[in-house]
């Protein structure tokens, strides 16, 4: 049951959450999204979510620089880092496996790559499942960190092959109450599972 302490804590007790930006990028080859270096690297869907999230950010008019550890994000794949995995397993039957791919290589960095572009701090998963298996227990989670107040904003981002196109969809979280004439969150949550989705 919550007490005095959890009415102080910052989102507590506000039971939902509003989209407040959302950013989608696509592209039949996701490396192209890709800004690795000599010292950095990345799976090619990592960066495609990093863009996603990058639009998002920019049609959200929220400020998320100020509190960078209040901001957490949450990724959805079910093929997270499967291209560079691949890669290291073709490499590895040539007897070479580049330790910076390697930890590229991790599932983590979907969610992990736009913490470091952003300097986001605040928590962050990786849910290596189809996003239509994993949008709920997504916004579940999210909405805990909201209400709890482990977070302000949260991102959730998504991606799918839809026609042999990579698509990266994202949007931004943030607490909101629960209103009868407020959007329904949740269901605006849904579009980061394509168009098709029943409305």
């Amino acid at each position: 049951m919550p007490g005095p302490a959890d009415a102080a804590r910052p989102g507590a007790g506000r039971g939902g959450f509003a989209v407040a930006g959302t950013g989608t990028a696509a592209s039949a080859t996701p490396a192209e999204f890709a800004r690795n270096a000599p010292s950095f690297f990345a799976d090619p869907v990592a960066w495609l979510i990093a863009a996603a999230v990058d639009r998002a950010l920019d049609d959200c008019p929220d400020d998320l620089t100020h509190r960078p550890d209040q901001v957490g994000v949450i990724a959805l794949s079910a093929l997270c880092s499967g291209l560079t995995m691949a890669a290291l397993a073709a490499s590895a039957g040539r007897g070479m496996v580049s330790p910076l791919r390697f930890a590229g290589a991790n599932p983590g960095v979907l969610a992990g790559l736009p913490c470091i572009r952003r300097q986001f701090r605040g928590p962050t998963l990786t849910l290596a499942m189809p996003p239509a298996h994993g949008l709920e227990p997504a916004a579940v989670a999210a909405g805990a960190w909201l209400d709890g107040g482990q977070a302000t904003h949260v991102l959730i981002a998504t991606h799918l092959v839809e026609d042999g196109v990579h698509v990266a969809r994202c949007a931004v979280l943030r607490a909101a109450p629960h209103a009868p004439d407020a959007p329904d969150g949740r269901r605006e949550l849904d579009r980061l599972l394509g168009p098709d989705v029943s409305e």
